[in-house]
């Protein structure tokens, strides 16, 4: 449960810059997007849901589930693993598979799909996409399947991962093809660089 509420603070952490405003503010501005934005709630029901995945009250999680889906149209599995720092630039259309698991600041735009492959897909894609930390997935980009995406890798809008990706890389087009290498400043850096430094720790 601790662990539960550790993971919920960063994940409200990762939705407001607290690099340029006094705490008051800070906080004051994570509260009022937890009440107002489906991307934050969606993030607070999914952590409460893979909460209760494993007990007793396991039902009660894909209730949760399914709130989730009507209130911002993104579909989160219980079952999926999600480090702290997750972040919904847009929640509609968003599907996380329940064999997923993803690492620390992990940020998503609309409609990104991380899932297992249709039928005929081969043996060895078989499953689900593991996530590094510090990813991005922009708009409707797709990871069907046993895929591997490293750390500080970003995924561009529209982009369909058929391969694994390495990290500080990023991939555009369909299929998916390297086009530059990034560097650990530029993913860290910018407008959320303080909040990344506190999920960090």
């Amino acid at each position: 449960m601790c662990r539960m509420w550790s993971e919920m603070r960063a994940d409200l952490m990762a939705n407001a810059d607290r690099k340029r405003q006094p705490a008051p503010v800070y906080w004051a501005r994570v509260l009022g997007k937890l009440l107002v934005t489906p991307q934050v709630q969606v993030v607070v029901l999914f952590r409460i849901g893979h909460a209760l995945a494993g007990t007793p009250l396991r039902p009660l999680a894909f209730i949760l589930r399914s709130i989730g889906l009507v209130i911002a149209g993104a579909e989160l599995h219980p079952d999926a693993t999600i480090g702290p720092g997750f972040a919904l630039v847009h929640s509609n259309g968003v599907v996380i598979g329940g064999g997923v698991v993803a690492g620390k600041d992990l940020r998503l735009a609309q409609g990104v799909t991380l899932g297992e492959p249709g039928r005929g897909a081969a043996e060895e894609t078989w499953g689900f996409p593991t996530v590094g930390d510090h990813v991005t997935l922009g708009a409707n980009a797709i990871v069907l399947g046993k895929r591997t995406l490293g750390d500080g890798c970003v995924v561009g809008a529209n982009a369909v991962v058929t391969k694994d990706v390495a990290p500080l890389t990023l991939v555009v087009g369909s299929p998916a093809k390297p086009v530059r290498e990034l560097t650990w400043d530029l993913i860290l850096g910018g407008p959320g660089e303080a909040t990344r430094a506190a999920v960090a720790e």
